[in-house]
């Protein structure tokens, strides 16, 4: 998830009693922090550079394309389940922090969609996601689970008879601040993130929340079955609709075999998935083998909202300067403006709790702390 939270597992309780009632506070997980930041380095790549070279060295630059917004949107549900496991914190309160940052999110994205970036703006759909966890947030894990994997399939044949229906609804049209109402809701439930298909990533991040993400188990199990779902599956989709061919008419049910980047179909869904889970994994163990040689980026994934936003603006404003069709070009690219965003979250880190947009998501509480604390008391 985008802004900060406490790192403890736990599963639902009493509404009246603190979300968590586990394992004590052991401060962040570092491997969280990583894989937040891999995943803001993997959509700044794809918004830089090529997408679409046959070439090796293009399909190996593309391999964030498609599978970094998931990430992106799977560590999201890891954060709403670690924002909730405070010993300190009610069910209730982890629900308004929920909304508070959902109110904020959807007006951010909206106005941030109407520069000239030529980007897909996710954080809308962040903010419908943080919605639908207000209500899933006491559900039992067999239950969690059931429904994410129910959406792995569900949801992209709503997607596929939607835009088979209505194909100028589901049209690939983000939502924009300038859009009325009734578009944007439409845009948030249909468009680029179409909220029935990644649904199901958020569902699962808000499970693996309760997981022991310490565990050496655990990591190993998101490693090697993370790496075997996004090899496995588009492959055996892909070949099985060489075999199937092409439907005659709509709706084309062949293409729940798609496995191109953001075709929305379960192939794609499922290995995308599996490639979060993959990189999840190794995220949390390089992180805690190289603590102080990742701590830049580590920071960088603990400010990942300011730095996402701050990639937009820094393309609306230098686009032609910063994309580019060469590999190489487009690589360096990325590869400063990591290095400098790294460097910066570092610093601000050493200064600071809280990136600035990270603590403008928690303004209501940090002023309720600050009346609790009276004059005259520190942080």
């Amino acid at each position: 998830m985008l802004p900060s939270a406490p790192v403890n597992q736990a599963a639902p309780v009493n509404q009246a009693a603190p979300v968590n009632q586990a394992a004590p506070r052991r401060g962040r997980i570092g491997g969280i922090d990583l894989a937040r930041a891999l995943a803001i380095v993997g959509m700044l790549a794809v918004h830089v550079g090529p997408t679409r070279l046959s070439d090796v060295s293009g399909r190996i630059y593309a391999l964030p394309h498609g599978r970094a917004s998931i990430l992106f949107v799977l560590v999201a549900g890891v954060g709403v389940s670690l924002l909730a496991a405070s010993r300190t914190r009610t069910v209730a309160t982890a629900r308004w922090r929920l909304a508070w940052r959902s109110a904020l999110l959807l007006p951010l994205g909206l106005l941030l969609q109407d520069l000239d970036h030529r980007v897909l703006v996710i954080l809308p759909t962040y903010a419908a996601l943080f919605l639908l966890a207000i209500v899933v947030l006491r559900l039992r894990d067999h239950v969690l689970v059931v429904l994410a994997c129910a959406l792995t399939i569900l949801g992209p044949i709503v997607y596929l008879v939607g835009s088979t229906a209505y194909p100028e609804a589901f049209a690939r049209r983000a939502a924009a601040w300038s859009d009325p109402v009734a578009d944007i809701a439409l845009g948030v439930f249909a468009g680029p993130y179409p909220l029935p298909v990644w649904a199901a990533p958020f569902l699962f991040g808000i499970w693996l929340g309760r997981r022991d993400l310490r565990s050496a188990a655990v990591r190993v199990a998101l490693v090697l079955g993370g790496g075997a779902a996004a090899v496995l599956v588009p492959a055996g989709a892909s070949l099985l609709a060489e075999v199937v061919g092409e439907a005659a008419s709509p709706p084309a049910w062949h293409a729940l075999l798609l496995a191109t980047p953001h075709s929305q179909m379960p192939p794609w869904l499922v290995g995308s998935i599996g490639s979060a889970f993959l990189v999840l994994g190794g995220s949390l163990v390089i992180a805690d083998a190289l603590p102080r040689l990742l701590a830049p980026l580590v920071a960088m994934g603990q400010l990942a909202l300011t730095f996402y936003v701050a990639h937009l603006v820094i393309l609306h404003a230098w686009a032609e300067t910063l994309r580019s069709g060469d590999v190489a070009n487009a690589f360096r690219t990325v590869l400063t403006l990591t290095a400098a965003a790294a460097l910066a979250a570092w610093l601000w880190r050493r200064a600071f709790r809280r990136g600035p947009l990270e603590a403008l998501l928690d303004v209501p509480w940090l002023l309720t702390a600050g009346r609790r604390k009276g004059p005259g008391r520190g942080p």
